[in-house]
């Protein structure tokens, strides 16, 4: 479905945004995997990246 035919009702509705803040949005990027790498663009430019690893340990999985 076009994102111009759906409908919210008006208690879902948000105020517009002050036009600086429209047109520089907040970026959010991932690559997912077992080492996952991110990063953050802020409205403001700043780019602020890592990663996080979610690679099983010793003691990781099992149970009961």
């Amino acid at each position: 479905m076009a994102a111009a035919t759906l409908t919210l009702p008006g208690g879902n509705a948000r105020p517009a945004l002050p036009a600086g803040l429209a047109a520089k949005p907040t970026i959010l990027a991932l690559d997912l995997g077992t080492t996952t790498g991110w990063a953050l663009r802020a409205h403001d430019g700043l780019i602020t990246s890592g990663t996080v690893s979610f690679r099983p340990s010793r003691y990781d999985g099992g149970g009961m």
